[in-house]
This record gives C-alpha cells, structure tokens and sequence, in this order.
C-alpha cells in the first residue's frame, strides 16, 4: 500500500478518535446524552483492520477499509451518537444487515489465516457466515452490557429488548449469507482487492 493511502487510512483513524472524544465532551456537558456505547466503540473500532491484519498476518486491501470505516461512520456516528437509529425508520435493521455484509471480511481473512482457500465453496460460506453470526452476537452482548451498566437503551430503540437483538440478529444473518456469496466469488473478490 502506497504512502498516501495509509496517511489517508491513519487521518480516518484518528478522525474517529476525535469524534468519539467530541461525544465524550458532549456526555460530560449534557446530563440528556448517555452515548458511551458510542464513544467506546468509537475509540476502539477503528483500530480493527489494524488488529486483524496483525492476527491473521495479512494485509487488508485500502477499499475494503474504506468500505469498513464508512459503515462505522454510519453505524457508530450517525447511528448511536447522532440517534439516526430513533430518527430514521428502520435505520437500526439496514445497519445491521450491512454489518453482516461488512464483518464477512473477517471470515475471508480467517480463511486465508487458516489456508483453507481450496476448500468447498459452501465450507467457506459456511464458515463466514459463523464468522459474522459470531461477530453479531459479540455486539449484542456489547448493547446489553451498555444497557444494564452504562443506563443506555441501545437493545430498546424501536422494538423491546428481545425482539429488537432477534431482527439485528436476522438481519446480520442475511447481510453474511450475502457477503458470503460475494466473498466465495474470485472475480468479485479481485474487483474488491484492486
């Protein structure tokens, strides 16, 4: 990766940091603002390529990152810390399922980490698909946590509690069978990775 584009990845990163220090301020000076789901996750996210390219020793290609760091953008920002999910009509469910197109990244690293390239196609999905559910239940259990420690109500935005983990939960699902699909496909993948 040239030069320019991990300068352009690092601002990205650091404009992150930046926004989830703002919320942070704006928590301490509005007694109506309980973000802190959104400003832990802001401060940690977007150091994941990092994490993963050093995990699984390989190196994340600059579109796929940028695609990660816009869906962040509109999941933690606009979604949590802005509450696009209470303004916009069914903005939580359409995040979700673009959180499982997203966190199907992480299964095809896996699967390059693992040398399980030349396996079945349908083994791969499979495993992606595990990937992403995993990654989805990870985050409910991160909103449940924010829920019963940090006073938030990130499970009860639009539906209860319950209902609403099982429709993200459905919906991450269709987003990993779709980024499935999409990461056991070469031609795509050599699109993406340009």
């Amino acid at each position: 990766m040239s030069k320019l584009r991990r300068g352009i990845l690092y601002a990205i990163r650091a404009c992150f940091v930046i926004l989830a220090i703002l919320f942070f301020v704006r928590i301490l000076v509005d007694p109506e603002y309980h973000k802190w789901g959104g400003v832990f996750a802001g401060l940690g996210l977007p150091f994941l390529p990092v994490i993963i390219e050093k995990l699984f020793k390989s190196k994340i290609p600059f579109r796929i990152q940028l695609i990660y760091y816009i869906f962040l953008y509109v999941a933690l920002d606009l979604g949590i810390c802005m509450d696009w999910y209470k303004t916009v009509p069914y903005y939580d469910k359409i995040v979700h399922l673009g959180s499982g197109v997203v966190s199907t990244i992480v299964g095809y690293y896996a699967i390059g980490y693992f040398k399980a390239e030349k396996t079945p196609a349908f083994f791969r999905s499979l495993f992606i698909i595990g990937i992403c559910m995993m990654i989805a239940v990870g985050w409910e259990l991160f909103e449940f946590a924010c829920d019963k420690f940090l006073g938030q109500s990130m499970q009860q935005l639009v539906t209860p509690g319950v209902d609403d983990t099982m429709l993200d939960l459905i919906a991450a699902l269709i987003g990993s069978i779709i980024g499935a699909i999409l990461f056991t496909n070469k031609n795509l993948v050599k699109i993406i990775e340009k």
